[in-house]
């Protein structure tokens, strides 16, 4: 398989740097608004990383798995819980969404080491 999760991840970073040189203020507000969203406060931010994982395989989005799986690994979910959790996106999204967990299981490989 020819994915790449810190390639994308850089790439993705390089493309939002110029996003950012050109509406500012926009991207701003969008930092701002995950900030809020992703900050602690009934649910812990770690189960929200989970989350996000579950909802970027359901959503098929290559560019939100590897920094979702990033984030979960800082947050200490293991290998295992996040597999786990993202067959529930196989529920929603059906055969097709599996594909999108062989990415996660991709990016937990190379981002693990």
């Amino acid at each position: 398989m020819q994915y790449a999760a810190k390639k994308t991840m850089t790439e993705f970073e390089r493309l939002m740097r110029n996003i950012k040189k050109n509406v500012p203020e926009e991207y701003e507000a969008f930092l701002h608004e995950k900030a809020v969203i992703m900050k602690g406060s009934k649910l812990p931010a770690k189960t929200k990383w989970l989350m996000l994982l579950v909802a970027s395989v359901t959503a098929k989005c290559p560019v939100c798995i590897p920094r979702a799986v990033k984030n979960c690994l800082e947050a200490g979910w293991t290998r295992a819980e996040m597999l786990e959790a993202c067959m529930v996106s196989v529920l929603v999204g059906g055969s097709s969404a599996m594909t999108f967990v062989t990415l996660v299981e991709k990016s937990i490989e190379e981002l693990s080491k």
